[in-house]
């Protein structure tokens, strides 16, 4: 298995489909930047929910909440 290929699964935590073998090194490296781009936008924008979702908890129970969801 090519780096790339290997790089891409580790990415996906999964093993690939048997069509990414026609795959080229360059198109697969491009699906894991796209991959884990897409993967940290989606942290990033989590990370702002829960932030804007504090704002509704009393500021005193803020720490609490923090706790009690692991933050």
């Amino acid at each position: 298995m090519p780096d790339a290929a290997r790089q891409l699964s580790a990415t996906l935590q999964a093993p690939l489909p048997d069509a990414f073998d026609q795959l080229a090194d360059t198109e697969l490296t491009e699906l894991d930047r796209l991959l884990q781009t897409a993967l940290r936008q989606r942290g990033d924008n989590l990370d702002a929910a829960i932030d804007t979702s504090l704002d509704y908890v009393p500021r005193l129970m803020r720490p609490a909440v923090k706790k009690a969801l692991g933050l």
